[in-house]
């Protein structure tokens, strides 16, 4: 008897020995499989901020593709990526923005969209933009919003009436649903355009004001000391020059809600080396009908 028992015995503890050694095992190879997908395929973000409303809203979770891009990563996609400003270096913020302009584009920025390469890309109908509208119209207009099931963004009290922000998509909306004598009332902010090329790795980039503005960052990350900016020229080991050869590609980013948000415009180009990734569908959203849905 003594003999079976202590056989039962070594047999459970040989089974429970096996049973943990496996389940190490399953965590260790679990643990390798995750950690480089995460750091190198796919990443879940939460969205904290509205600088991509309506595409996406605050408090979304998205997963972002983290391969490494190929040739062109896709015009007008949101893209993730870290700032290029030599001061946020050491804790970079992160960003949510589209590509706009691709390296060595040629970009128009207007009130009616992007223009690259001399070829018109709207704005996405999603962006907002901000409008105002008179203290005459308002009382009218609200009522229009509401019969419309447009929410009231950013309302804010003007010195002749109101500004607010709407997606693109929501003024043609209104503007179909209005009087023509509401419309007269009723005004989109308009900001004054700008023209800019990439730069692109290898090539001569003609440096003129506006190019030294957008491109000042980009030239001090990647000539160090050796570039100085004096009365709006670029000095490089002391001579001054017109032109530079980036060492790398950069993008042209803006967000759709261009009024709370940073991108190109305050961060000038961004360099390919600062993309994280695209984003690629929204996991979990408040609105239910957003989840498991592509980003656009």
């Amino acid at each position: 008897m003594g003999e079976k028992v202590n056989d039962n015995m070594n047999g459970t503890g040989g089974r429970e020995g096996r049973s943990y050694v496996g389940w190490v095992v399953t965590i260790v190879i679990a643990f390798l499989i995750v950690i480089p997908v995460r750091r190198f395929c796919i990443e879940s973000y939460r969205i904290s901020t509205n600088a991509m409303e309506e595409a996406l809203h605050q408090g979304d979770y998205i997963l972002v593709n983290k391969l490494p891009l190929d040739g062109n990563p896709g015009r007008n996609k949101v893209v993730l990526f870290t700032s290029p400003l030599l001061k946020d270096t050491a804790s970079s913020p992160l960003f949510l923005s589209r590509y706009i302009g691709m390296p060595g584009d040629t970009i128009l920025v207007s009130n009616d969209g992007y223009e690259v390469n001399g070829k018109l890309l709207p704005h996405s109908p999603r962006s907002l933009n901000t409008y105002f509208i008179t203290q005459k119209g308002a009382d009218d207009f609200l009522k229009v919003l509401q019969k419309l099931n447009i929410p009231v963004r950013n309302w804010k009290n003007e010195t002749f009436g109101f500004s607010f922000s709407l997606t693109t998509f929501e003024e043609y909306q209104l503007r179909e649903e209005l009087t023509e004598e509401m419309n007269i009332h009723f005004i989109r902010n308009q900001a004054a355009p700008y023209k800019l090329v990439v730069p692109r790795k290898g090539r001569a980039y003609r440096l003129d004001e506006a190019a030294l503005t957008a491109c000042k960052e980009a030239i001090l990350a990647e000539a160090g000391e050796k570039a100085a900016f004096r009365d709006g020229k670029l000095y490089l080991d002391g001579r001054e020059t017109t032109f530079f050869f980036f060492e790398q590609d950069y993008y042209w980013m803006l967000s759709d809600n261009v009024n709370e948000s940073v991108d190109s415009r305050h961060l000038g180009f961004i360099p390919r080396d600062r993309i994280i990734g695209n984003a690629w569908f929204c996991w979990f959203s408040r609105d239910k009908q957003r989840i498991f849905k592509p980003v656009n």
